[in-house]
């Protein structure tokens, strides 16, 4: 696992801005500038440009080839058999191999194979399709002497004072955002060149943004990016169905091919807006298929890792040699543990007044709090985790939990003796104030991505099993497509969970046709 400057080290490859410079070795060639020496994948041939060794035809996007291509062995060898240097460099450029990669020398049967074993780091990729779309909305990015950025209709925070606004915005969601969801986004106008984590981004652009910037970014290039979002929420789930990755597959290649029509727009002096980024989004897919979901091999596990082993560190001297040293401690003490667990004195157990439901609750590790409890507090003390998605009927609803009780209810094998207690159990209830059915219109021109509700004077008893997750519901005022303006709440849920399908067709699926065979769908 690494980012991209980073495996360039490991496995042999040109890297990213190289002709073939797909990470997973897919086979598809770049596009270069005029005169320029860096590669960008894009998939539409430019209509103003023909260089040589760019002007191969339009690809399409859902015929775009898998990773690890089986030219790979046969290329490696060509580039090690190279007479010259100056063959050497021709090679390299046509194959995208530098070198034989450091992984050769694993145990073939200990591993996947070389180009098989290289995967998507859908870590990274959250943070970089990130910066790349806050550049083009910003209107920061490069503009060529040829273009004029005053073309840039999607270019809406490029104001000072919208950016201010749109900052301002996402902090003040933050107090919404239940604790489970960990950090929360920074003012991002204020916070973005010093320090926004990446998981800061992960929230921002696939969560909040969707909803903040509704009727400020233009409709058609916000309808695109709700595709993306909708298709890279399926694809960080921990499980996910076939039919949801032929929902990813449909909402992320339409993405990319609307993407370049919207922005790139066939002109060679915007090419660099295809960053790598872009077309890694087309492989996450296949890459599931062949290698399971992608949050179970990114690289938020590597990072957190590297984070507490850098903790423990006491001396200043010697940093890297200390950080080894923590890291050999970590994995001594983890097999000492899986042989003994035994030893393992780390489990709390259950909070004071708390009752174990068993059967494996809370698998998802989040906490449901009441509003009984939460609004004792300060609003600012508060990180609000009292709204829930819970299942009624079959349906997923959303509503606020106003406190949580036990019922004394009769058993179902009582006899006659009404005094006996084994006649009586108790049912653990929540007693919750449902917020409305999200607007249908809406929920459907952002792909399910913009669920706005109102709040119900609806209150319901729901055992408290039914309650599938805690999510976050935030305030805002959209006017909807029906025109109506009013005060609503949307519902954010936290990445990787299991993500809420709420029976709209996807904007992906043009006719009626593509919506009925779906499910004859096969991803190539």
């Amino acid at each position: 696992m690494a980012d991209g400057p980073g495996l360039v080290y490991w496995d042999g490859m040109v890297g990213h801005s190289g002709k073939n410079g797909c990470r997973l070795y897919c086979g598809v060639q770049g596009r270069r500038k005029t005169r320029g020496t860096r590669y960008y994948p894009a998939l539409l041939k430019p209509t103003d440009q023909s260089v040589i060794g760019s002007n191969h035809p339009d690809i399409d996007v859902f015929k775009i080839p898998l990773g690890g291509s089986d030219d790979y062995k046969t290329n490696l060898m060509r580039l090690v058999a190279s007479p010259n240097q100056r063959q050497y460099d021709i090679r390299k450029t046509e194959t995208g191999i530098t070198k034989p990669p450091l992984i050769l020398g694993l145990r073939p049967s200990c591993t996947l194979g070389v180009p098989i074993c290289m995967t998507t780091d859908i870590m990274h990729l959250a943070a970089n399709l990130s910066d790349l779309l806050l550049s083009l909305w910003r209107g920061t990015l490069d503009c060529g002497p040829s273009d004029d950025i005053e073309t840039w209709d999607w270019a809406v925070l490029m104001d000072e004072d919208a950016w201010t606004i749109h900052g301002a915005a996402v902090e003040n969601a933050g107090p919404y955002l239940p604790t489970s969801f960990d950090r929360k986004p920074c003012n991002i106008s204020e916070k973005l060149n010093t320090g926004y984590k990446t998981w800061e981004f992960q929230l921002y652009m696939f969560g909040l943004a969707p909803a903040l910037l509704y009727d400020i970014l233009p409709r058609k290039y916000w309808s695109n990016y709700c595709q993306l979002v909708r298709g890279f929420q399926l694809m960080c789930q921990l499980r996910i169905t076939a039919q949801e990755l032929v929902h990813a597959q449909a909402l992320l290649c339409c993405w990319e091919r609307d993407f370049e029509l919207l922005y790139y727009r066939r002109r060679e002096d915007r090419i660099h807006f295809i960053r790598p980024s872009v077309h890694q989004t087309n492989h996450l897919v296949s890459e599931t298929v062949c290698k399971g979901p992608s949050i179970c091999y990114a690289q938020w596990t590597m990072e957190q890792t590297i984070g507490n082993l850098g903790q423990e560190i006491c001396q200043p001297s010697n940093p890297f040699a200390n950080l080894s040293q923590e890291g050999v401690r970590r994995c001594r003490v983890n097999t000492l543990l899986s042989i003994m667990p035994e030893l393992d004195n780390s489990c709390q157990g259950h909070p004071n007044g708390s009752v174990d439901l068993g059967d494996g609750r809370n698998t998802n590790k989040q906490i449901a709090r009441s509003a009984w409890r939460e609004t004792t507090k300060a609003p600012e003390q508060v990180r609000m985790s009292r709204n829930v998605k819970f299942k009624v009927g079959g349906q997923f609803r959303f509503g606020e939990v106003r406190y949580f009780t036990r019922l004394a209810v009769e058993a179902e094998d009582a006899n006659e003796d009404g005094d006996n207690e084994d006649n009586w159990r108790f049912l653990d209830v929540a007693v919750i104030q449902a917020y409305s059915l999200p607007d249908k219109a809406l929920l459907q021109l952002s792909s399910q991505m913009v669920t706005s509700c109102t709040r119900s004077e609806q209150v319901l008893a729901i055992d408290v099993k039914d309650i599938v997750s805690v999510i976050a519901m935030i305030p805002h005022k959209p006017k909807l497509p029906s025109g109506l303006t009013e005060d609503r709440f949307f519902m954010v849920e936290k990445p990787c969970l299991d993500v809420s399908d709420l029976g709209v067709r996807y904007s992906a699926y043009h006719d009626k046709d593509n919506e009925d065979n779906a499910d004859d769908t096969r991803i190539e």
